[in-house]
């Protein structure tokens, strides 16, 4: 009876308990400082605790990503040590717990005192009582893992440490998921259980100053590091796949009917320097954080062609460079703005503007940043207006660079200068080369695209690719041309040819004097876990792992070969290295297809492996292989390389390899690797919009 009553009155206090949990929301929570958790802490967010035990709900039972958390707060002056500050937080829970919104209910234990496999019930407003259980103890130390019925699914434990200059610190830190959809929907969609989580622990980290006797020193701080499980994505609802299926159609009706672009038909390309300095927060994102100088291209467009003298929605596309740290490579990286507002409102708002600057050019979609969601954006300077038609700006950029002020914010927060952005003439039209810019394939580092819209864009632009398929550079598209005569001619004798080294006499997965060996290994998206599904990211990467779609296309030029891989079956490249054209004969030396154990772990593999015939700069063998971890569904794209220069008969060859050979290998399998990934993301992008087209099409004809 008195446990019924007491649920009573707590179920009475929770509207007011809301409302004061609001005002301390509004007044200091939402304010505390937050940053994601970096390099160091990223394997340690891979390898999440567990405790097994009756009723436990570790993070492998949750949904949605993981999460990472800490919460942190440095007291000085206190006269209590590690261990008696952990035990008065331990004895007595709710003097910490903000009992508005969460109180501790311990419905196993001692009284007074915490143990190992003592249990709570943490009662809160909503649908959830959250029961946990101690785990672990140690001087400084205690940690809880979540029972079943919780909202979340993994640990939280709370420690306290001596500071480096004296003093203590408190940490509280997570490792979790979503316990259930709902969860999720309220956490990582609407946001709502994320920011009672925020106030709840950062008024627990007060309290425990307070009670410590001593002072806080600083703001608290918040970090935060979100990890994507493979093979938990959710496929969109009905609405969201009916909104996808009216882009698709629509923009794909558009292309075929314009043969072009359906948007920013016409342009100016102009030369672009990036100066970054960084702002006042760590987002953990490079060109949010790096103080560096970048070079690439800009086009600015106007995306309907309306005639000059009306309003219009401008584009301002940028692409540039990056270095690689994994690979010591550069990555190409797209970034898109269009004019639109900066208010809260107005930033994913299009706006249509008659003058190229004063603008202001914002991403209208967000990114997601650990757990937050970001905007970018691009202030353009000046103080004369810059009427929005292409000619008037040629004519501007000749005198005088355009200047803008990079830009970025949280969805609901202020904008903030990270950089400067700089264009120059002279300015070009890329009628005859045009541009096309795709940042899906070629992302922002640890900048991820977030929401419906997003992901609508991505699988748009590959339709439209597929309907209209990009000119870029010269060479960057391998095109379906007339063979030549003497590639002809040598593929006719490839067969009287025998391979320029031995197999036979070499252990080709160890090194050997004289030889290269290279491994590359090259993560594309994952499935669920267990057997390849239809149309999935295996099967997608098989095709073009058979079909040899990998190989970069300004290397190798064109492919001759009688059918797909088969052993003893003959294939000719044309590959061009500085302008120069090499035709390199292979022979198809096995195929694999089959499942393997490897490390206790089995995989789904198929691949092939070609050798070197008489007359190729090299000698060796190259296997590729597509391998799916049937217990994890991670599937990845694996390159092993066996190989030595040949001794060419012409001195200029034998120089140019020996200067440039080693290089233009590293290079291939590299971009190999690379384009792998981007043409694996975007044979599922095209696969999905087909099927949606499809069944579209199937339930009008029921109909």
């Amino acid at each position: 009876m008195r446990t019924r009553w007491r649920r009573r009155a707590r179920a009475a206090r929770w509207p007011a308990g809301m409302g004061i949990a609001g005002w301390r929301w509004l007044r200091r929570s939402r304010r505390v400082p937050r940053r994601r958790l970096r390099s160091g802490a990223l394997p340690e967010a891979d390898r999440f605790p567990h405790h097994d035990g009756d009723r436990t709900q570790g993070a492998r039972q949750g949904v949605g990503p993981t999460f990472q958390r800490r919460y942190i707060v440095q007291i000085t002056g206190s006269p209590l040590s590690p261990g008696e500050l952990i035990s008065l937080v331990g004895a007595d829970l709710n003097a910490a717990s903000p009992v508005e919104v969460a109180v501790f209910d311990k419905t196993s234990g001692a009284a007074r005192r915490l143990e190992v496999g003592d249990e709570y019930v943490v009662h809160m407003p909503g649908p959830w009582n959250c029961p946990v259980r101690v785990v672990e103890q140690t001087p400084e130390s205690f940690r809880f893992a979540t029972l079943r019925g919780h909202m979340e699914a993994g640990e939280i434990e709370f420690r306290v440490a001596e500071g480096r200059e004296g003093g203590l610190v408190f940490m509280i830190e997570s490792w979790a998921r979503s316990g259930d959809r709902l969860a999720e929907l309220l956490y990582a969609k609407v946001g709502i259980a994320k920011e009672m989580q925020l106030h709840m622990w950062s008024h627990f980290c007060m309290r425990v100053a307070a009670l410590s006797g001593g002072r806080v020193v600083g703001e608290i701080e918040v970090q935060t590091e979100r990890k994507e499980v493979p093979g938990t994505e959710r496929r969109r609802g009905p609405v969201g796949r009916a909104v996808e299926a009216v882009f698709v159609r629509g923009f794909t009706l558009a292309a075929r009917r314009l043969r072009d672009r359906p948007l920013h038909p016409k342009g100016l390309v102009v030369d672009a320097a990036l100066r970054l300095h960084g702002t006042s927060q760590r987002w953990g994102v490079p060109l949010l954080d790096d103080q560096a100088e970048l070079h690439g291209k800009a086009r600015l467009s106007r995306a309907i062609g309306l005639p000059s003298a009306l309003p219009d929605i401008l584009g301002l596309a940028l692409r540039w460079t990056l270095p690689n740290p994994e690979t010591d490579d550069l990555e190409t990286v797209d970034l898109l703005l269009a004019t639109s507002g900066r208010t809260i409102l107005g930033r994913h708002v299009l706006r249509p503007m008659n003058r190229w600057s004063p603008a202001f050019y914002g991403s209208l979609l967000a990114y997601r940043v650990g757990d937050r969601r970001v905007l970018l954006g691009a202030v353009a300077r000046g103080t004369r207006r810059a009427p929005a038609d292409l000619a008037t700006l040629a004519r501007a950029l000749d005198e005088q660079p355009l200047l803008f002020d990079l830009m970025v914010a949280t969805e609901y927060g202020p904008w903030e200068r990270f950089g400067e952005l700089r264009l120059t003439g002279p300015a070009h039209n890329d009628e005859r080369e045009p541009m096309r810019f795709n940042p899906t394939l070629r992302p922002v580092p640890e900048l991820h695209p977030a929401g419906l819209f997003q992901q609508i864009r991505g699988t748009t632009y590959a339709a439209v690719q597929q309907a209209s398929p990009p000119h870029e550079s010269r060479g960057a598209v391998r095109r379906k041309t007339r063979t030549p005569p003497r590639m002809r001619r040598e593929y006719a004798e490839l067969h009287r040819r025998r391979l320029n080294f031995d197999p036979r006499q070499y252990n080709m997965d160890g090194p050997e004097k004289g030889w290269h060996v290279d491994d590359y290994r090259q993560q594309l998206p994952p499935e669920p876990p267990g057997p390849p599904i239809p149309g999935g990211s295996w099967e997608v990467a098989r095709r073009l792992t058979r079909n040899y779609e990998y190989a970069d296309p300004t290397i190798i030029r064109r492919i001759l070969r009688s059918g797909p891989p088969a052993p003893g079956r003959d294939m000719l490249l044309e590959a061009r290295f500085y302008g120069l054209p090499f035709y390199l004969g292979l022979r198809v030396g096995g195929v694999v297809d089959t499942t393997i154990e490897e490390n206790g772990r089995r995989a789904r593999v198929w691949g092939w492996n070609y050798q070197t015939l008489e007359g190729h700069l090299e000698r060796g063998q190259m296997s590729q292989e597509v391998r799916k971890w049937l217990d994890t569904g991670e599937v990845e794209f694996h390159i092993h390389v066996f190989s030595q220069a040949a001794s060419a008969s012409h001195p200029v060859v034998r120089l140019g390899f020996l200067l440039f050979g080693r290089y233009m290998q590293l290079k291939f399998y590299k971009r190999a690797c690379r384009r792998m990934k981007a043409l694996t993301v975007q044979g599922l992008y095209r696969r999905q919009a087909f099927s949606t087209a499809e069944d579209r099409k199937s339930k009008s004809n029921v109909q």
